[in-house]
């Protein structure tokens, strides 16, 4: 009689934040590819509305609270992990549309200095979601952070000019109040934006220059991922399941 193989590798958390090209803006349903449209074995996806994880289902609850049905690359990064790996894979994400890193009293921000904004409802969420794994017996982390933003503060010169010490700050306070000294940061660096992003170039150098100075921070290079024709900013599914599979490839060396 065959047993099925013991899996020493524990739960997997990650968090998935950012702006729209984090969120999936515009994807849904007719987006996916014709075998995503279930659900994920032994992946799950908080949902802070009941408080608590529920079965990942693509273009189901893999948006936000008003818009559920949207999708990006925690799709495709899913699939691979469940491919490669036997343990289980918890997401906690929360991405916000025309958001920027920068503090900026007049808008909604990412910065850790932003009391109340995103950044600490992130944070909040991520504590719920690690204490409903710790009643399940499991001793939750971080494992990893998939942090696609940037394009708010590509907007403006001088945010461009001030997003590199705001991201290297950004990354110490998530390993800090989001995980620990072992949470990877994959970076998706935006693509080369025309005229109408002043600081689109200072905020692709910043992101670089993280990756690499940073420990354990990668980046991923979206300039050949296609975009939606309707703005030619947003990333179309295609290019979403292609940053899935960039994220989990920088990923998996670490793993199990």
């Amino acid at each position: 009689m065959d047993l099925a193989p013991v899996c020493h590798t524990p739960p997997a958390l990650i968090v998935v934040a950012g702006q729209s090209n984090a969120l999936g803006y515009t994807l849904g349903p007719a987006d996916l590819p014709h075998n995503f449209g279930r659900s994920v074995p032994d992946v799950w996806i908080w949902e802070a509305s009941k408080a608590r994880f529920t079965p990942m289902t693509p273009a189901q609850n893999t948006g936000s609270p008003n818009n559920p049905k949207a999708w990006g690359a925690e799709v495709q990064f899913a699939f691979r992990w469940r491919a490669a790996f036997c343990s289980p894979l918890y997401i906690v994400k929360h991405a916000r549309g025309d958001t920027g890193l920068a503090a900026d009293p007049q808008e909604l921000d990412w910065s850790p200095s932003s009391s109340g904004e995103l950044f600490d409802a992130t944070a909040a969420e991520i504590a719920a979601a690690k204490a409903a794994l710790a009643a399940k017996g499991f001793t939750p982390r971080v494992k990893a952070l998939l942090w696609m933003q940037g394009e708010k503060d590509a907007s403006e010169e001088s945010k461009g000019t001030a997003y590199e010490a705001n991201l290297r700050d950004f990354i110490s306070q998530v390993r800090t109040r989001w995980g620990d000294a072992r949470t990877v940061i994959h970076i998706g660096q935006i693509d080369r934006m025309g005229p109408s992003y002043p600081g689109a170039a200072k905020v692709r150098l910043a992101q670089a220059r993280v990756a690499a100075s940073e420990k354990n921070v990668s980046l991923v290079d979206t300039d050949p991922l296609p975009r939606q024709a309707a703005d030619g900013l947003h990333l179309t599914g295609q290019a979403q399941i292609r940053l899935g599979d960039e994220f989990f490839e920088a990923q998996a060396p670490s793993e199990p």
